[in-house]
């Protein structure tokens, strides 16, 4: 029995699009669209647009109930891939937006998160033991800060190529490449310095805003698969190399808002160097498989781990002849990431194909931060294909986020929870082959 792969494979990545890259536990957003690698032609190019709408907002933080909208912001991921070769040999450049997050805690009661201790030194704050960063009140106590606003964002720009060698049982395929990653952070929070140490009577109150960037760093990626095109069959796997960002700076302004010293009256605005410490985007191994079973018919799936746990902490900093320098200190104890997804794709006729799946992402959340929890989501979409030079798709996406909680106990510095929540996405993509 042979199965139409014409058809069949223009359904392969409708109802997975969504799931499989600007779900994915952490900061996971866009993946380099190398599937494009795979589709007859010799030339193709592939532009698409992900949108998601992740509801999440605390429902309790250190024990008192609260109401303060969702903390995470909408966004929008894009994807564009160009590919150029035949059965043999063909290479793809990608651009996609690799990771990114965004957090604004204004709605809050106060307008931020709680406050930290924040250490007045030329390192880390005076001790990152979860007692000495919650002890605000404290004998050595000089400062403290909230946590207003978070953003960041790295975009990938790849290439990659396929070897192919067809054989009587089936066609190999090696794939690699590299890529390059930049890294774009924007922060907000609200100080407060003591009179003294120990004394917890405001002698300047501040807004610190601080934008930061990374140059590009260097990745890699390697890969292989199997096909047997008249079973619509294909198998690949793909790891994609750990990316760490280590010279994130920048600048930023210190807006005094109240003040008792004369040096800084209320309404003065510090230029400041802003530091981050080392981030890094972290490696990952994809599967993804597909196969006919039955005449217009196809069984989809998708599995893939990510190294999240390699993310402990990061330590913001700034700095100024004038006021000093000041750290702050942020863990999140990530763990390893699994996202998996299993769906199927039927082809009405050889214009219009549709496809469905279920994925379940395993939240990398610990109890250092909420955030990242459990998510099940149900996906769908259709390929419309109008002519050989074009293919269009939408696809749609529900999910089902469930609660979790943070805890001084698990060495975040304040306790929260969350309730269960619901995540939206949409998506949208035009392929031509010429």
């Amino acid at each position: 029995m042979t199965f139409n792969r014409k058809s069949l494979s223009v359904a392969t990545v409708v109802a997975l699009s969504c799931s499989t890259g600007a779900l994915a536990g952490g900061f996971q957003r866009g993946t380099a669209d190398t599937d494009i690698l795979f589709e007859q032609g010799t030339v193709n190019t592939r532009a698409s647009l992900t949108y998601i709408s992740p509801q999440r907002g605390f429902t309790s933080i250190n024990g008192v109930d609260v109401d303060g909208g969702d903390y995470t912001g909408d966004y929008v991921v894009p994807n564009y891939a160009l590919s150029l070769g035949n059965d043999t040999v063909g290479c793809a450049g990608t651009a996609t937006e690799s990771f990114a997050g965004e957090s604004d805690y204004s709605d809050l009661p106060g307008g931020a998160l709680p406050a930290q201790v924040s250490g007045l030194s030329t390192g880390l704050p005076v001790g990152t033991s979860t007692a000495a960063r919650t002890d605000i009140f404290g004998a050595t106590t000089t400062a403290v800060s909230q946590t207003q606003r978070l953003a960041f964002d790295s975009t990938e720009l790849g290439l990659t190529c396929r070897v192919s060698y067809a054989a009587e049982s089936g066609r190999y395929s090696l794939l690699g490449g590299v890529f390059v990653e930049d890294f774009h952070f924007e922060g907000t929070s609200l100080g407060t310095r003591y009179a003294a140490p120990g004394v917890p009577i405001a002698a300047v109150t501040s807004r610190i805003d601080v934008e930061s960037d990374g140059d590009y760093k260097t990745g890699f990626r390697i890969g292989a698969a199997y096909e047997i095109p008249e079973y619509a069959l294909r198998v690949q796997a793909m790891y994609r190399s750990e990316v760490k960002h280590d010279d994130i700076s920048g600048d930023g302004t210190v807006t005094i808002l109240s003040s008792l010293a004369p040096t800084l009256p209320a309404g003065t605005v510090v230029p400041v160097d802003s530091f981050l410490s080392e981030a890094i985007s972290p490696q990952s191994v994809e599967i993804k498989a597909q196969t006919g079973v039955a005449p217009g018919w196809l069984l989809l799936g998708s599995f893939r781990w990510t190294d999240w746990s390699t993310n402990e902490a990061s330590v913001l900093t700034i700095s100024s002849p004038l006021i000093g320098t000041t750290s702050s200190y942020a863990p999140y104890h990530w763990r390893d990431g699994y996202t998996a997804s299993i769906g199927v794709g039927h082809a009405f006729n050889d214009e219009i194909s549709g496809a469905v799946a279920l994925g379940y992402d395993r939240g990398v959340s610990t109890g250092a931060e909420t955030t990242y929890t459990d998510i099940y989501t149900l996906s769908g979409g259709v390929s419309f294909k109008p002519n050989k030079m074009a293919d269009l798709r939408f696809g749609g996406l529900v999910g089902y986020w469930t609660d979790g909680s943070q805890s001084i106990a698990e060495d975040s510095y304040y306790n929260a929870t969350v309730g269960d929540d619901f995540v939206y996405g949409l998506n949208a993509s035009l392929r031509l082959t010429f």
